[in-house]
Parts: C-alpha cells; structure tokens; sequence
C-alpha cells in the first residue's frame, strides 16, 4: 500500500521533473533576420566547436518565408555560431541568454547583425585583426609570392630573406591582437579569437583571462574550451616535454617522432602551399646538411590536404629527412596538441623531447645550432 506521504512526494517529484525541463527548455537566445534579392528557401544554423573554433555542427535549418524573412528560438547554449546562406555566404554571431538577435544580409556589400553586444566585440576584433594584416603583412607576403612565381633560381636568397621578413611580420602581427582581445573583457566573442593565441609571450594573462572567463561561464562548454586552450599552450611552452607524433610518410610507412630524435630535432610543421614555408626550405637544408651527422635531425610534419601536392614540394624542395602527414590539413590530434592554427611553425628539443626554442628561423636557427653545437664539441 502507499502511504499518503509516498503519494505527495511522488507528486513533488513530477512538479520539479516539470519545472526542470521547462526551464531547460526556456528560449536563450532568438534570431530573426530578412534576406534581401537572395534566392533560397532555407538556411543553415552552425554553432562552433573544438580549440580553434574552425570546425561547426549543424543545430538547425530554418525556412524562409515569402516575405524573405526568418526566425526561430532557441535553447541551445550560449556559443559562437554562424548562419549559412549558401557556399560563399556565411554570418558568423556570437549568442548570449537573453539576447535576440536581428540580421539584415544582402546578397552582396555587407550584412549587418545587432541585438548582440558580444557579435560587436567580435566585428571590432576582426576589424581590426584585417586591418594590421593589410598594413603590415599582406605587402611583404605579397612580394614572396611574386618572386616565388617568377621561379627564378637567382631570386633564391631574396626568397629565403623575404621569406624571414614574412614570419616577422606574421609575428607581430599575432603579439598585436592581444591588445584587441583585453578589450573584449570574458565575451564569448574570446573564443573565436583564440586560434591566434600565443601562449610564451602571453601565457600569464590568457591564464588569468581563462579563469576569469570559466567563473564568468560557468557549466558552459565554451568556458571548458577556453580553459583546455590555456592547457595546450602550457603543454608547448619552453621546457615542456613534447607530444609524440606517429603518422604515415609518403610512402604510406609509419614513422614515429621519438623513434627518429637525435641529439637536437627540429619538429617543423610546414605546408606545401604555405609560401614562407618554401622559402625557407633551402635554409633548413644546409642546416641539416651541416650538422646532421654531429646528431641534428629534422621531423616534418605536413599540414596537408592533397598527398601528391605534399610529396611534389618535398621533393622538388628537396627535403631529405623525415617527413610525415595525416594529410587532413588543421584537423588532426597532432595540431592540436602542439596548438597548431598557423605555419609555418617549429619546435627544437632535445633528445628527451623537451623544447628548448620555439618558432625559431633563419639567422636565428643557425646562430642557435651554432651555439649548441659547440658547446657539444667542448
């Protein structure tokens, strides 16, 4: 029999079971927006995931109506989303509780979304972010390509040399955008910008940045996003041990990081369509020419999408040592866990794999081998 206290509490029990899932299902944010002289009878709603933001699921498809407009709500969490008209037409937005969001998206010139003050510290982010790349490296870039197409075997040095001035400037570049991201405060407009994070320089602040953030967000998945962004930038940083890489060369054979380390190795994550790549690749090969048998290898990892392309410019640059790639560009285990958004990008280790320099080219590569070479032969 059951007692009329095991009655109420079945019924309390229901109540909360109700009110629990009507508040789980309670709109967070809505969107709504009108389409002008566009075409289509639907479009796509994304949300981000992973690291670097550059992945997205589908969360849903919305109709048009006649009138060209669209709208719907949602209870899905606060994150970095994107709209899609079509295959060359994308809204990224940003979409915190309470908001409702209004978009205006013209077939050509551009779209304009409001009701979201965080999708405008993320416009003024990337904004800004084109505009230094504009000034300062977009010129330089430039003239490498140029060079690079004319193919001219005397232009090698002034490559090598441009080649130097484009990751300087790429550089920079990256150490700027800091100063647009302390003006977002803990936004979830910060999670889309952390793809270009660098963790030696900036590591304290993006710390503290991050653990400001979680507390700000907490239970949110972008806020474990952020926090996992700051473990992989530690996991990379001078004087931690490196992950190992196994991948496929370009014979298809397995080859194993720890496997291959020498007294130094120079892991170098280089892109056969990546022009400061190219360009340096004359320079790693002296490098290794001169100090391979004292015990210097070179580990290549391609951040590649198509293997004949991957195999053409190791040969043609004539990359003698290892090289390996899971050929699947960005989207792998072993980008991320060396925090890999951009190449070309290096790590030098010992032989037990601890990062002794990173991001290191040119004449300051060989002063460095120079250095510890030496110091070898004393």
């Amino acid at each position: 029999m059951i007692s009329k206290t095991s009655l109420t509490l079945i019924a309390v029990s229901i109540v909360l079971c109700i009110s629990c899932t009507a508040e789980k299902n309670e709109a967070v944010f809505s969107v709504k927006g009108k389409l002008n002289n566009i075409d289509t009878e639907q479009v796509l709603l994304y949300q981000a995931k992973g690291l670097n933001a550059n992945q997205f699921d589908v969360m849903d498809t919305l109709s048009i109506d006649a009138d060209s407009t669209f709208s719907s709500s949602y209870s899905l969490e606060p994150h970095y989303y994107r709209l899609s008209i079509h295959d060359s037409l994308h809204v990224p937005f940003i979409a915190d509780s309470g908001q409702q969001i209004t978009m205006n998206i013209p077939a050509e010139g551009e779209y304009e979304v409001s009701g979201s003050p965080d999708t405008e510290l993320f416009e003024e982010y990337e904004k800004f972010r084109m505009e230094v790349l504009r000034e300062t490296v977009y010129p330089v870039r430039g003239q490498l390509d140029d060079l690079r197409e004319e193919n001219n075997p005397e232009d090698a040095e002034r490559i090598e040399k441009l080649g130097e001035r484009v990751l300087k400037a790429e550089e920079s570049y990256r150490d700027t955008l800091i100063h647009a991201v302390k003006k977002m405060g803990t936004s979830i407009a910060i999670y889309p910008t952390m793809v270009r994070w660098k963790g030696d320089k900036h590591i304290d602040y993006y710390e503290g940045l991050a653990a400001d953030f979680s507390e700000q967000h907490k239970g949110l998945e972008v806020a474990e996003l952020v926090s996992e962004k700051i473990r992989t930038l530690k996991q990379v940083s001078i004087g931690d041990k490196v992950s190992e890489i196994v991948a496929p060369d370009t014979s298809g054979v397995e080859r194993s990081l720890y496997n291959n380390l020498g007294k130094y190795t120079l892991i170098d994550f280089f892109g056969s369509w990546c022009g400061p790549c190219r360009s340096e690749s004359d320079h790693l090969g002296k490098m290794y020419d001169q100090y391979n048998s004292s015990g210097f290898e070179i580990f290549g990892f391609g951040i590649e999408y198509e293997k004949d392309r991957w195999i053409r410019a190791i040969n043609k640059d004539n990359r003698t040592w290892i090289n390996v790639s899971t050929v699947d560009g960005y989207s792998n285990d072993i980008a991320e866990a060396y925090s890999i958004t951009a190449i070309p990008k290096n790590f030098l280790v010992d032989e037990n794999g601890i990062i002794i320099a990173k991001d290191i080219h040119g004449q300051e590569l060989k002063e460095k081998l120079e250095e510890l070479f030496s110091e070898q032969s004393q």
